[in-house]
């Protein structure tokens, strides 16, 4: 499968992977602050801006899967990995799968922590009333084309995680808006509990902090990558 993507700078590998309904365009804000330090490699998953999109039955371990594939196709190594919300559940997979590959993880407002009795039935809901709750998660025209993903949705939106953050044994960085209505930092507190060793930040913004916070969140992972584990 042929996945899009951006590439700037030179250096060490960063790659970025975004979050639902989002594109590689995601992490722009980013790039100004980083890109004269790393190389940069800007993302779209499977189904998602100029990526491939026949997904039929897939889940998180096949996204995870395709991003592993592209990783080693470009022959990159000691990857700075970084995910935010559903592109950090799939960062949270190749990290866990892929350790030799993966040298650091930084998840941004991760999903992957659910409340089952929230989700346990969407599968009943209709079409119409899941676009309707999924609407905070839509960008723009990004919201009209929901339909073709919303099998794919239902599917990941149940996915329990917290297995796999127990597994992960790479460094990892966890970033987290404090104002973000969508997943709370309660989420990430939890995520840092269930990940050995990590850092958890809590910074000023909401679900996207590196668009409310762009510098601050840059120097994060600038002081995370060159960061002696």
């Amino acid at each position: 499968m042929k996945l899009d993507f951006l590439e700037f700078g030179e250096g060490r590998a960063v790659v970025f992977l975004h979050g639902w309904q989002q594109d590689k365009k995601s992490f722009a804000s980013l790039v100004p602050f980083l890109f004269k330090k790393y190389h940069l490699f800007l993302l779209d998953l499977p189904g998602f801006g100029g990526s491939e999109s026949s997904l039929a039955d897939f889940n998180s371990y096949d996204y995870a899967e395709e991003v592993t594939k592209w990783l080693k196709n470009q022959k990159l190594k000691e990857v700075v990995l970084v995910g935010h919300s559903f592109g950090g559940k799939i960062a949270a997979i190749v990290a866990c799968q892929n350790p030799k590959l993966v040298k650091k993880l930084i998840l941004i407002a991760t999903s992957g922590i659910i409340d089952k009795e929230k989700f346990k039935n969407l599968k009943k809901l209709s079409p119409r009333l899941i676009k309707d709750f999924l609407r905070p998660f839509f960008v723009g025209r990004d919201y009209k084309q929901a339909g073709k993903l919303l099998p794919i949705f239902k599917t990941v939106v149940k996915e329990d995680f917290s297995g796999v953050f127990k597994k992960i044994k790479v460094p990892t960085l966890i970033i987290w808006g404090k104002d973000d209505k969508e997943l709370s930092a309660e989420n990430g507190k939890k995520i840092n509990s269930m990940i050995n060793g990590s850092k958890l930040e809590i910074v000023e913004g909401n679900h996207f902090p590196f668009w409310d916070n762009p510098q601050k969140v840059a120097e994060l992972i600038d002081d995370f990558v060159n960061e002696k584990n």
